[in-house]
């Protein structure tokens, strides 16, 4: 690191423990989804290459056969790749969570902030540049190098910045658990009760998830007349949807929602693209050194700017947005690529 840089080796505390448990609730799914995939592989090149022995078979689609083939194989590869990745980057993220790995904390007055050449964000200190995994939207469970690019990003420059980062594996981006800024420790965060409407809001996304994992099924189920090993995968996800979409526990227990109130320290939006459709934005922002998603639909509001808005704390599922309101003026210094 430069000398416009401070670095200092801290253990993980509860709230950082908290967050890299968060990050890394669906590796299970993730490892099973994954060798899923790696058997409906296996079970295609089968049947490309029985397809290519029988003469009459290869002399009709022997090129779309080779094609398909050879496509195949090189997904069979990169999914075996992230699978021998998972046992590595797992027993880092063990090792931290028992207090054996300990974060770096890097300090420096920010010159600039924006999208990292790989998914993530990167922070400018003059000459030096850090770049950063973002939890949720970064793989934390195989690689933090990759993930979903911001569309949009946006922080305060010229202020003292403290980054929290904890390296997983090794030439891959930190993962950034907390950026502290002047104004992180003014946020305020409240306690409230939770009203019927809260928890109808919260249903209807539930149920939303589960025709979407329906939709996927169904989808398989007609590839299925072309593809034969696809039809494994209809049961599978029809289950997922079933788990994922069943009304939540916590829910019909919650008797708290938590307010946050203050100023927007980082501004990071995300377009999610589902084939032709019109592409989702998630807006997330860092209030008091926390990024936070948010349910949030209008224009990307800038960092220096006061907010306000409400979440349900749903455990291992994670904190789910409610109410989100605008207040103030916007400050003046911010950067954004």
């Amino acid at each position: 690191m430069s000398a416009s840089l401070h670095t200092e080796n801290a253990p993980l505390d509860e709230e950082d423990k908290r967050l890299l448990r968060l990050a890394g609730r669906f590796k299970g799914l993730a490892a099973g989804m994954n060798v899923l995939m790696l058997g409906l592989l296996l079970a295609l090149i089968i049947a490309c290459v029985m397809g290519l022995v029988d003469s009459g078979i290869r002399r009709q689609a022997g090129v779309v056969l080779a094609g398909m083939l050879i496509a195949t194989l090189a997904l069979l590869v990169s999914c075996a790749r992230y699978l021998l990745r998972l046992p590595r980057s797992w027993r880092r993220v063990n090792l931290a969570l028992r207090g054996r790995v300990t974060k770096q904390i890097v300090s420096g007055v920010t010159t600039s902030f924006g999208v990292a050449e790989r998914p993530g964000v990167s922070y400018g200190f003059g000459a030096e540049r850090v770049d950063v995994a973002v939890p949720r939207w970064n793989d934390v469970v195989a690689d933090t190098g990759r993930g979903a690019r911001p569309a949009l990003a946006a922080g305060l420059i010229g202020v003292p910045v403290r980054l929290h980062l904890l390296t997983l594996l090794p030439e891959r981006p930190p993962l950034l658990l907390r950026a502290e800024y002047p104004c992180s420790a003014a946020a305020t965060l409240a306690i409230e009760a939770v009203s019927d409407a809260d928890r109808q809001e919260v249903r209807q996304e539930e149920l939303w998830l589960r025709k979407l994992f329906n939709w996927a099924a169904l989808a398989m189920l007609g590839a299925s007349v072309f593809v034969g090993p696809l039809i494994l995968a209809v049961p599978v996800l029809f289950v997922l949807g079933l788990i994922l979409g069943a009304p939540s526990r916590r829910l019909k227990r919650a008797v708290y929602k938590h307010g946050v109130r203050g100023v927007v320290e980082e501004s990071l939006v995300y377009r999610l693209r589902h084939g032709t459709s019109t592409p989702l934005i998630v807006h997330n922002y860092r209030i008091g050194g926390v990024l936070y998603e948010t349910s949030y639909g209008g224009d990307p509001v800038p960092p220096g700017q006061r907010v306000a808005f409400e979440f349900l704390d749903m455990g291992k599922a994670g904190l789910h947005p409610l109410f989100f309101r605008v207040e103030g003026e916007a400050g003046p210094a911010i950067n954004q690529t």
